[in-house]
């Protein structure tokens, strides 16, 4: 345990050298540097860590990004088509000659080093979110004016570079503030790339955090597609008033080691949330997903359901806790976690708990991890199909209840989900 501490302390100082860089920097910022220098890296004693390694990640030479432009023909090849206004942000800056001009209804405005305005406190503090906030260079704010109606989605393309030597690792932020006001109705995708050769990596931190006012319609979706041998560490915030309706939808589809967080609060009476997300681990990935939320108000329902397929000798982990508050009064929650296990030597954990202070709710948890069932296996084999398109019949039905709520862009992210799985299952035949 002394070496591990030992080589936190390094990794702390090689990030201290990385903020002092970071100039200027703002009381924002030292506020959230000291805050990583109070809670240190997490190791296996601390809560919601005893199943996340990091022993691959502290393994890197961190080092800043030097900004490489990407070619309009580049970006494009990345990014989805589909019928909405794109904002382009490459090592964690703003692009703006690969975004659109026009972006609607939506009100976007850039804001660097210490022009940068407040943001909201953590919902729920913890180390990496501090570090994106320390060394994010600027900040996007994304406006939805009261009653207004977004006519198209609003397109958030991150692009992330690699460190061409073999020991360093780019590291590199993207901080963004949405604010959704009073009846406003709209929906945000993150979509999260890599131009990373193999062998080379990133590690890429990213941070939202997300005012739903009242009677406001708003849903999230977020792709994570990042290269295999990269590191990805998001925390998103999103706080809701009443009568309001949030949909949040996350997909992680690679990356070596991922571990997205999302902490809410429900702060108004009658919302409704519906929390969602699909993480699809291979080889020897870490897939770690935690979610946090408070119903601090009465009369609100939420549902979350969130699933692994965990392939070859990858780890997924779950943590999820609902807290309800003293008066908050009917409220309504529900959360599941069904895993499945695709790999002898793949494993899931779960851990969904529920912390209630007050009667008059009902709230429930649930967790399911298993192998594919062989009577379905023999019911598909027993009418022709053969055994891989068995498994990746049976592995899509599974992912699909994830897919299905997602809206209009149900089918591009359908596609985008299958094709993940497809590339999977054509290097390993899963064989149990």
């Amino acid at each position: 345990m002394a070496g591990l501490i030992k080589n936190n302390q390094g990794f702390l100082n090689q990030w201290h050298e990385l903020f002092d860089s970071s100039i200027p920097t703002d009381i924002h910022t030292h506020t959230h540097w000291q805050k990583v220098e109070q809670l240190g890296l997490p190791t296996c004693k601390h809560a919601n860590w005893n199943k996340t390694q990091l022993n691959s990640l502290l393994a890197h030479n961190f080092t800043k990004a030097i900004i490489r432009p990407v070619s309009v023909a580049k970006c494009d090849s990345l990014s989805i088509t589909f019928d909405a206004y794109r904002l382009v942000f490459i090592d964690g800056r703003f692009a703006p000659a690969l975004s659109d001009y026009n972006t609607g209804q939506w009100q976007v405005k850039v804001e660097q080093s210490t022009k940068r305005q407040p943001l909201p406190a953590p919902i729920y503090s913890e180390v990496f979110l501090h570090l994106t906030e320390s060394l994010s260079s600027e900040t996007t704010r994304i406006r939805l004016a009261a009653s207004e109606i977004a006519q198209k989605p609003l397109y958030l393309l991150h692009i992330s570079q690699a460190n061409d030597a073999q020991n360093k690792l780019n590291i590199l932020h993207y901080r963004h503030h949405i604010e959704i006001e009073h009846n406003a109705k709209g929906q945000i995708i993150e979509h999260f790339v890599s131009l990373a050769q193999p062998h080379f990596s990133h590690f890429s931190g990213a941070r939202m955090t997300i005012n739903v006012s009242d009677h406001a319609h708003f849903s999230h979706l977020k792709l994570a597609c990042e290269k295999s041998t990269c590191y990805h560490f998001a925390h998103n915030d999103i706080t809701i008033g009443n009568d309001a309706i949030v949909h949040d939808h996350t997909f992680i589809l690679s990356s070596g080691m991922t571990r997205h967080q999302t902490s809410l609060q429900l702060n108004g009476e009658r919302s409704d949330v519906l929390l969602k997300s699909l993480r699809l681990p291979a080889n020897q990935d870490i897939s770690d997903i935690f979610t946090y939320l408070e119903h601090n108000k009465g009369y609100c329902l939420s549902r979350q359901l969130h699933k692994v397929i965990a392939f070859d000798s990858s780890k997924g982990f779950f943590n999820g806790l609902i807290k309800v508050a003293k008066h908050a009064f009917k409220t309504d929650g529900k959360m599941i976690n069904n895993n499945l296990l695709l790999g002898k030597l793949a494993k899931v954990s779960s851990k969904p708990e529920l912390e209630i202070y007050t009667d008059d709710v009902k709230c429930s948890h649930g967790a399911t991890v298993g192998y594919i069932n062989d009577e379905q296996m023999f019911y598909l084999r027993s009418r022709g199909l053969t055994h891989k398109d068995a498994q990746q019949t049976i592995i899509s039905a599974f992912a699909k209840e994830i897919v299905d709520t997602i809206g209009h862009q149900h089918q591009i992210v359908s596609d985008i989900v299958l094709k993940r799985i497809s590339e999977i299952l054509q290097n390993n035949l899963v064989t149990l």
